[in-house]
């Protein structure tokens, strides 16, 4: 575990009330900041830690399970700064430097941008930008017009320069304020634009060179594994909890649930087991400069999404056998189950083949 068991416990009482406010505590951002939760992915010059990403998946997923909102936040946050080599040197020094400094936006190309004189003029509205409350920049994605083609441009929007519609609904993760932003007549400088696919510091280290969509896949995917792992474990507080009450009478509800209970556990272990595998494999090829051929890549992005699968399967399964108190919003099990549910429903994770649907059995 990357978190100790009482940060565990004062990560959980920081996020009690964050279905009434729908919003993380500046108390917790601030334990972000100070344990550098943003930055996992910076350069160590810019303030970062700049991890791998097999260690990187590790933080996300353990952050998750000590609550949903948090590591959804953390890595989302984190994944911002897979940007930085990205930026022009001196806007990279000006936007990651920060203590508190964090990205929101969509890589979504939702808003459109014309050419002017030494930069572009950005007009659009991007949904689900997580973390939008508290971001101190904004990246967003634009068609351009350019002759008769098009092209896609990225660009770095300041915090004035962006308007929060407060519209974030879901029934979980309501603390992420995945807001939609919405971006007026903008004037954004030339020197504010990049790409992800080209390089123009020397901030970079090996994990930005790992593929984007292969890196969000697993970092969507840890997230389910860190909110299954903290479902499961509450839907055993709650058997324990009921013991004496469920062995009662001629059939024992207690041990039947159980054993379902560690047929999910098992499942999800497997699961587990096998992506961190896949991970540190892909991962070690990656580093050393070998070539990664498209069969490796495809059972890359399969594991993160039966992963997904898997997860969700272990929850539905013991959703039957824990009572009322599974249904009720209040209950921290109802809390984590909508948390687990959507974070799932990232569209990096929808399986769109039959296999992608499939789960690991035991």
């Amino acid at each position: 575990m990357n978190f100790t068991n009482n940060q565990v416990q004062f990560i959980r009482e920081q996020t009690v009330h964050v279905e009434r406010t729908k919003a993380i505590p500046d108390t917790l951002l601030d334990f972000i900041y100070e344990k550098r939760l943003f930055k996992l992915l910076v350069s160590e010059s810019l303030g970062g830690r700049l991890l791998e990403l097999p260690n990187a998946l590790r933080i996300f997923q353990d952050a998750s399970y000590a609550e949903g909102n948090f590591g959804w936040l953390v890595t989302i946050g984190s994944g911002g700064g897979m940007f930085s080599p990205n930026f022009e040197v001196n806007q990279a020094k000006n936007y990651f430097t920060p203590n508190n400094a964090v990205i929101a936006g969509s890589g979504f190309p939702a808003g459109k941008a014309e050419k002017a004189d030494e930069g572009y003029i950005v007009n659009g509205e991007w949904k689900y930008s997580s973390g939008s409350e508290f971001a101190t920049l904004f990246t967003a994605n634009c068609v351009v017009e350019d002759g008769e083609a098009t092209k896609v441009v990225s660009f770095i929007l300041n915090t004035d320069q962006v308007h929060v519609k407060e519209d974030w609904d879901a029934f979980g993760l309501k603390g992420t304020s995945s807001h939609t932003i919405q971006v007026v007549d903008q004037f954004v400088p030339a020197k504010r634009t990049f790409s992800i696919f080209e390089i123009q510091n020397d901030f970079a280290g090996s994990v930005h060179q790992f593929p984007f969509v292969p890196f969000s896949e697993a970092s969507f995917a840890s997230i389910v594994f860190g909110i299954g792992r903290h479902y499961l474990e509450e839907a055993e507080q709650i058997a324990i909890k009921n013991k004496d009450n469920w062995q009662q009478g001629e059939f024992d509800r207690y041990r039947f649930v159980t054993d379902k209970l560690k047929i999910e556990q098992q499942r999800w272990e497997a699961a587990e087991t096998y992506f961190y595998e896949l991970v540190e494999k892909t991962w070690h090829a990656h580093k050393n400069g070998q070539d990664v051929d498209d069969e490796t890549w495809e059972e890359f992005s399969l594991a993160c999404k039966q992963g997904a699968t898997t997860v969700i399967t272990c929850a539905q399964n013991l959703f039957r056998y824990m009572g009322m108190e599974c249904v009720m919003e209040h209950s921290e099990l109802n809390r984590i189950w909508r948390d687990l549910q959507t974070a799932a429903q990232h569209a990096f994770l929808i399986p769109y083949k039959e296999n992608e649907a499939s789960f690991k059995k035991v």
